[in-house]
């Protein structure tokens, strides 16, 4: 019962986040957002470390929260989500944002990873070249 509740308070979390996010993203500029994220860091400063629990029940979370959202809720909304929640329980994140050129097109993606735990926008990370890393 209680893990049911605790599961539940975290989607309630995640939901109101990526409220928040999306509303950050459509009347802040990306520079007044930015400094939200962390330091800019290059590769050298990213680490793995061992996978804990915590990151995966942020992870399952936001899905659930982004599959249930009215608003757009896509990479982006749910990283800054997810940063804002790591935040929150005092924990670190590393923000990525990636581009990759399909013929004519390019395009974008962000995601971000916890404690060796990729939380937000995993499964297309690895199509993109890494051009900006954010860490808190």
């Amino acid at each position: 019962m209680k893990r049911k509740i605790s599961a539940l308070l975290l989607f309630i979390q995640a939901w109101i986040c990526i409220a928040v996010a999306r509303c950050m993203l459509v009347f802040m500029p990306f520079r007044k957002i930015a400094p939200l994220l962390g330091k800019s860091v290059d590769e050298a400063d990213t680490f793995k470390m061992r996978p804990s629990p915590r990151p995966e029940r942020i992870r399952a979370a936001i899905r659930r929260a982004a599959a249930y959202s009215p608003w757009r809720a896509k990479c982006f909304e749910q990283a800054l989500a997810g940063k804002i929640m790591l935040t929150y329980k005092h924990m670190s994140g590393i923000v990525f944002f990636g581009i990759n050129k399909v013929g004519d097109d390019l395009q974008a993606h962000a995601w971000l990873e916890s404690e060796g735990v990729i939380i937000t926008g995993g499964k297309e990370a690895d199509q993109f070249i890494v051009i900006a890393r954010f860490k808190s």
